[in-house]
Order: C-alpha cells, then structure tokens, then sequence
C-alpha cells in the first residue's frame, strides 16, 4: 500500500496536529467532515462526496488516518455499486490531479486502495477490469498514479496482475515525468522477465520455461545494463554466467534473439506518441535486454553469426518511425560498441557494410570512428 504522508497527534487543544506541530483539523472540524460524509454516503451523492474527499485530502495531507480511520470506515460500508461509482470517479481524477496538483496524487491515491480494500471480487472487477484494460492497450500512460493504485488494489485483493498490465507499468515507470511511486513498485515484478508482444522478447520467455537457472541470470544480467558502454564490472560478472550456460550455446541463443528485433509486435497497443498504433516502437524495457544482450555477445567468442545479429539490430533500432523518428538510438549505439568489441573481420565487415547505409548521423560517426581506428592501427602491408 502507499506510504501514508506524514504522522501526526493530538495537540493540547483537541486539534489534530501533523508531525511538525502544525494543526491540521480540529476537533469540531473533524466532526463537521465526518457528518458531511455521513450525509453524502447517505444521499449516495457520489459526485459531491468525490469533491468532498478531495478537499479533505488537502486539509489532512493526504493522511487517512487522521481520525483513527472513522472516515474510511462510513466510506467502506456504503453500498458495493455505489463504492464502485465512488472508486471509478477518484481514479478518473488522478490524471486530472497529476497535471495541476502533483503533490495531492499520494494522498488521493492512497484513499481509493482503502476504499477499494473487502469489496467483493465481482463489484471490484466492474471498476477495475475497464481501467486494468485500458491500460493493457498503451505503450505508456503519461502518469504513474492511476497505474499505482490499480495494481496495488489486484495485488491486495490477491490476484496476479495480467501480463500486458505489468507491460504498461513497466514502460511507464521507465519513461513517465511524473511517475509517482509507480518505479518502485515495478521493480517489484519480476515475472514475466520481458514484456510480451514483441517476438524476440516471446522466443526469450518461451526459451526460459523450464531452462536451467543459468539463464534465468544470464537475461536478469542482460537487464541490467548501462547504456551502450557497460562497465568493467557489469562485464565481468557477465563473463561469469556466460561461462555458467556456455559461451556457444549463450551466443546462438542471443544472436537468434537480437536478429528478430526489428520485426513488428505482436500485441497491439497505442503509441505513446499518440500517432495510432505501435506496430514497431521499441518496449523501452525489452531495450533494455537488447542492449545487455549486444553487450554479452561481445564477450563471447567472435562468430560470423554473432556480426551478422548485431549489424540486424544496428539496423532495427535504426528505423524512421513516420511522426516519432529514430527507433532507438541507444540500442544502435550498443550494438556498434559490440560489434567494435569482437573485432575480427566478420565484426568490420559489418561495420563496413553499416558505414553505407546507417543514415542517424551519431550512430554513422560511431562506425566511422571504428573504422578508422582500426586502419590507424592496421600494420603496413
């Protein structure tokens, strides 16, 4: 559940104080709230006890427990339909709130896990099967907060959050400006190890069923990495579980896998860019892997097949997006760095070939750059 805002107590005076001594409700202001909820609970005014609830938010600091849990408690016995309408409503206004009150998101976000606590699993799914599948058809959502609670109200309520939900979280969590406590929480998901819907990332999940543990670490490594220039450390560590699966059997497996990148999804879902759907835009988590991968393969032993893979997603992570641009620049560069770090004639032939076709100016100079080092270097016949 998410952390409550800040502790408080009761001050000499009755007031409810925070715990930096500043009063936050009174006692008779603590009554008048609670029969204004009682009232609106009673109406089933879900509109104005929506509103309501937002103020207090502000009052309390988004600490619901400022009243020793009174107020959730009238919010919990309320019908189940109408604490859906409430449930639904709350959750709608967190994008809302995202946008001009950033700050409010935590106690909002808090509210509506507690209010959504012992409903029964078929008034529950009426809020939450819409929005879980929503959220399932995006690459991202703008914000964190939404996605937060939805998956902390499945979690709590004991179910497995679907496979393209942890997608969307992850994603989000990766590349939202305000993704609230949305990063910590997806780091604690660890299955599926890839997102599903791009098929070299599918051959991965379907590879790991029933593999040894030593692949399990090795792709676990692979996420891990750094930007296209893993460090020594992440590079020895690497070598030893390479050593664990088999440097052979790990370079057919990573080569077949980053050879497939440049094909389209599988499952569709809205660009985060809104230009329709995502057909070839790049999972910014899987990238992740593609990029750990290029590395790894760079420690195996050099292989034409290893060149060939890598010179493939060169030119996968390179694809012009009509409306959004260069698919990802990063997961380029990392394959270069990789096919640098082979070195034998397969690797610059590679890049030789990648220097007459690679338009992305950053990535051309990065060949052109290891070429030339390489001739620099070359003895004289």
């Amino acid at each position: 559940m998410l952390s409550v805002a800040s502790s408080i107590f009761v001050g000499s005076q009755g007031d409810v104080r925070s715990a930096e001594g500043q009063p936050m409700l009174r006692e008779n202001e603590e009554a008048a709230w609670a029969a204004r909820v009682q009232q609106l609970v009673d109406a089933g005014d879900v509109t104005d006890l929506d509103r309501s609830l937002y103020r207090l938010s502000a009052d309390i600091d988004g600490d619901w427990t400022f009243d020793g849990g009174r107020l959730i408690g009238l919010l919990r016995v309320m019908p189940a339909p109408t604490r859906v309408l409430l449930l639904r409503r709350m959750t709608e206004g967190l994008e809302e709130t995202a946008v001009h009150d950033p700050g409010r998101c935590r106690g909002l976000a808090s509210l509506i896990v507690l209010v959504a606590h012992g409903l029964p699993v078929d008034q529950l799914a009426a809020w939450r099967e819409p929005l879980m599948a929503m959220a399932a058809g995006e690459m991202t959502l703008w914000e964190g907060w939404r996605l937060t609670c939805l998956v902390e109200v499945e979690q709590a309520a004991g179910r497995d959050v679907p496979d393209p939900v942890v997608a969307t979280v992850r994603r989000t969590a990766l590349t939202s400006e305000t993704p609230g406590e949305l990063r910590a929480l997806a780091a604690t998901i660890v299955e599926p190890v890839l997102n599903p819907g791009e098929p070299w990332a599918e051959q991965v999940i379907t590879h790991l069923t029933g593999a040894e543990p030593a692949w399990h670490a090795l792709v676990a490594h692979a996420l891990t990495a750094a930007g296209s220039r893993p460090t020594g450390k992440w590079q020895r560590l690497g070598r030893g579980l390479l050593a664990d699966v088999g440097p052979d059997r790990a370079r057919e497996a990573m080569a077949s896998w980053v050879a497939r990148a440049g094909e389209p999804r599988t499952v569709p879902v809205n660009s985060q860019y809104g230009t329709g759907i995502a057909e070839l835009e790049l999972d910014p988590f899987n990238a992740r892997a593609l990029q750990g991968f290029a590395a790894l393969l760079a420690l195996t032993p050099a292989h034409p097949r290893s060149a060939a893979a890598l010179g493939e997603l060169v030119e996968a992570a390179l694809i012009r997006l009509p409306g959004i641009g260069w698919r990802s620049p990063k997961t380029a560069s990392a394959a270069v760095q990789a096919l640098t770090q082979l070195g034998d004639e397969d690797a610059y032939a590679e890049l030789g070939r990648l220097a007459g076709t690679v338009k992305y100016r950053p990535t051309l100079k990065l060949i052109l750059a290891a070429l030339a080092r390489r001739t620099a270097h070359r003895p004289l016949p």
